[in-house]
């Protein structure tokens, strides 16, 4: 079936290379004359007509000449004349006028616009047909559509050979100009249904096809000579068809129009979206060229120049079939309609003085043309300034757009701010470099007078928090500062310094820092919300009672548990994955740079000096890493990782440190959550030593006994008082204190003793039981 199919498609592709040829070299060969004649009362072949755009009319021939001979031979001798009444494909012409005979030579090289527009067309025509067919050829109404425009194509093609008098092209014009309007119906139905699932009778159509074939074919009888008196009825037959058809059309499409104009549907869109095509592609012809012609009997402008605005009708169809989102047509026509009647008080000043300046030297289709087309023009300039501004703003306000393209970015950014430290590397290295200000700080005033401020750039945070104390920050000449907002428990403020220039910022710039200051009050709101929680948090963790006392929350401790694994392992792969692959390239290329011969030595040894920093970088974020990820508690257990960590950090503390590794039998059996709790209780421990304990050794012990796990901490330093809540909180401030290391336990259904002493050293010892672990 494929083969057939590619078969009969080279086939058709050969008939229509061949016409293009034929009808193109007709075309280009041959002259358009353009002259019909017929017999007068004297048996005499009179000019009953000369085409203004023709070759006739350049040669100046006239309607009432009596035409003599055609190439030497009277005119009855030519088969155009006896076919078609016409004059073409001659060289030479003898007319007579006033008695008085005239000698033409017709000019070859005579090609018009009338031959080179309807080509222009079937260009259009081919290449939309094609787009059709290798992009939407799944879809049914698409392909019709294809042969609609593969048949407008066809008689484009072969109007220049048909107006020349070529049979072929008469009959290609005239078969496909009876086939168009049938395809177009075809296609309107089958497009209906597919759009809308509306049924229309469509078996009708098959037999029509059937018999418009029948009369092409028939129209080869045309090669005999003594058929050829039946094209002129057979012209008017396809001219009435092909405004039967039309009509037809016209009237599915109000049918469907009628039926479902009050609808709010997708239908009822795409109805008055072909309505409104409809209307755009046969306004200029109907308008500008046929009622002229009928009523005045001169064309505005003549319809070979707007008849290509046909097109626009089945091209509007592609869009409605390639899209789902349509247009507004009603809101459309009205702003359209808007800005021609807001065009119509300047347009029609213009015109007037237009024609006061060059009376002598325009006439009325001149002004009438000049007034219609800048109607046109203003209203479509006035309908595209929303969308042309858009897109010019970058040349015509490059400011705003600079302003507009830093706002969407900040606006964009807001959610991912939770803390004052964010809100300076988001949020206010944009608003400087953007204003390209000296500098810039956002201050928080809390209610107890505490003032907080994050700056960037050239800024004296000194001076900043002087004037907020002194309220004298707003009337600052050297300062611009806008309040963010209002609070119970803080104020905030934006403040910027001068322009790099030494220039104040613009009243636009203002206008933009305070339409930022609405975000910025919800981000700030934020990050003071975000704080009182975390506070509330570690208030509430530093409370928890026994696990027995409070099952209830058992489901805090674990997702709190499980967010911060998480969020350890997302930062260990960051690390791992840019920082220290950016550190690998970036030691491989000082290498490289090193190893030139043409360095000198002392180069080299700094190159060199420079790679050992990298690596002792690379070395501390792999620690950090591994801190963050404890990957080696899969790989070889719970034990060996304490004791390759314990070893590890000997060599940086400034204490003795040992782990005493007693009988452990059972612990590795456990789960992974299990053992990773373990290593951050000790993890924990360790830092906390590091930071506060001022010890000289420092030792753990890990045991098993009696079904129980035991973690035994030592140091002989300053210790601290257990009661006083501020240590308590400045120990766990990071959110993994003591308090911390506590609910873990509890959450494994553990217990623990903390012995300590101001100056006397602190003595930790926990237990959890090994056979009743409650993982995280």
């Amino acid at each position: 079936m494929d083969t057939r199919k590619t078969y009969l498609f080279s086939f058709f592709v050969a008939i229509f290379a061949f016409l293009q040829i034929w009808c193109s070299y007709i075309t280009f060969h041959s002259p358009y004359i353009g002259i019909m004649v017929a017999l007068n009362k004297a048996d005499q072949w009179e000019v009953t007509e000369a085409h203004s755009q023709s070759a006739s009319a350049k040669l100046g021939i006239r309607v009432g000449d009596v035409v003599k001979l055609v190439d030497g031979k009277p005119p009855e001798d030519s088969k155009y004349v006896v076919k078609w009444g016409a004059i073409e494909q001659a060289n030479t012409l003898l007319i007579s006028r006033v008695g008085i005979d005239h000698d033409f030579k017709i000019v070859k090289n005579s090609t018009t616009l009338y031959d080179v527009i309807p080509l222009a067309e079937e260009s259009i025509c081919i290449f939309l047909a094609c787009i059709l067919l290798l992009k939407l050829r799944r879809s049914p109404s698409a392909r019709l559509l294809s042969v609609v425009f593969v048949a407008m194509g066809l008689i484009y093609m072969s109007l220049g050979a048909s107006i020349r008098g070529d049979l072929l092209g008469k009959i290609v014009i005239s078969s496909f100009m009876m086939i168009l309007p049938v395809v177009f119906l075809h296609f309107i139905v089958t497009f209906f249904k597919e759009k809308g699932e509306l049924q229309f009778a469509t078996g009708y159509i098959k037999y029509i096809y059937a018999i418009l074939v029948v009369i092409a074919m028939l129209r080869g009888f045309y090669l005999m000579p003594s058929m050829t008196q039946f094209y002129r009825l057979d012209g008017i037959v396809t001219l009435v068809f092909f405004i039967i058809g039309f009509l037809i059309n016209i009237c599915v499409i109000a049918y469907m129009y009628f039926k479902v104009r009050n609808d709010k549907t997708y239908l009822s869109s795409i109805v008055k979206s072909v309505c409104f095509s409809l209307f755009i592609s046969i306004f200029p012809i109907i308008c500008l060229s046929f009622l002229p012609k009928l009523f005045l009997g001169i064309w505005v402008i003549d319809a070979i120049y707007t008849s290509w605005t046909i097109i626009l009708f089945p091209i509007s169809f592609i869009y409605l079939i390639a899209s789902n989102q349509l247009y507004d047509i009603g809101m459309v026509i009205r702003r359209f309609i808007f800005a021609g009647l807001v065009s119509v008080i300047p347009v029609s000043l213009f015109t007037g003085i237009y024609a006061f300046l060059f009376s002598h030297e325009v006439n009325e289709k001149q002004i009438l043309f000049v007034f219609a087309g800048s109607i046109f023009l203003g209203s479509l300039l006035l309908y595209a300034a929303e969308y042309g501004t858009t897109r010019l703003e970058p040349f015509l306000f490059p400011k705003k757009h600079v302003l507009q393209l830093a706002l969407k970015k900040i606006s964009k950014n807001l959610g991912a701010i939770s803390t004052l430290r964010e809100l300076k590397d988001i949020i206010l290295i944009d608003i400087v470099n953007t204003l390209q200000v000296l500098g810039g700080a956002i201050v928080f005033r809390h209610e107890n007078e505490k003032i907080e401020i994050i700056t960037q750039g050239e800024i004296d945070a000194l001076e900043i928090e002087r004037l907020i104390h002194e309220a004298s920050l707003p009337n600052h000449p050297d300062f611009t500062s806008i309040e963010i907002t209002g609070h119970g428990a803080f104020t905030g403020y934006l403040v910027m310094t001068r322009k790099k220039t030494n220039m104040l910022i613009s009243k636009e710039e203002k206008q933009w820092l305070q339409f930022i200051t609405t975000y910025l009050e919800i981000s700030l709101e934020n990050v003071h919300l975000i704080r009182k929680l975390t506070g509330n948090l570690q208030k509430f963790a530093a409370q928890l009672p026994h696990e027995a006392v409070a099952q209830d929350i058992q489901w805090f401790r674990k997702v709190m548990f499980e967010l911060q694994e998480e969020e350890r392992i997302r930062i260990a792969n960051d690390l791992h994955d840019t920082t220290m692959q950016d550190l690998f390239f970036l030691k491989r290329r000082i290498s490289s740079i090193a190893d030139k011969s043409t360095l000198e030595k002392s180069d080299q040894e700094q190159l060199n000096n420079m790679n050992n920093f990298v690596d002792m970088i690379n070395a501390s974020l792999r620690q950090s890493c591994f801190e963050l990820n404890p990957h080696l508690l899969r790989e070889v257990g719970l034990i060996q990782t304490l004791q390759m960590y314990v070893e590890k950090e000997a060599y940086t503390t400034p204490f003795e440190l040992s782990i005493d590794v007693g009988s452990v039998a059972y612990i590795e059996s456990k789960d992974l959550p299990t053992k990773r709790h373990l290593f951050r209780i000790v993890q924990e421990l360790l830092n906390n030593a590091k930071k506060h304990s001022q010890a000289a050794r420092v030792i753990f012990t890990v045991e098993e006994a009696d079904h129980y796990f035991y973690i035994h901490y030592e140091d002989d330093g300053v210790g601290f008082n257990v009661q006083n809540e501020g240590v308590q909180k400045e120990i766990g401030a990071s959110g993994m204190g003591i308090e911390q290391i506590r609910s873990r336990i509890i959450h494994m259904g553990g217990q623990m003793v903390l012995n300590t002493i101001k100056g006397q050293g602190t003595s930790f010892r926990m237990w959890i039981p090994i056979e009743e672990v409650i993982s995280a």
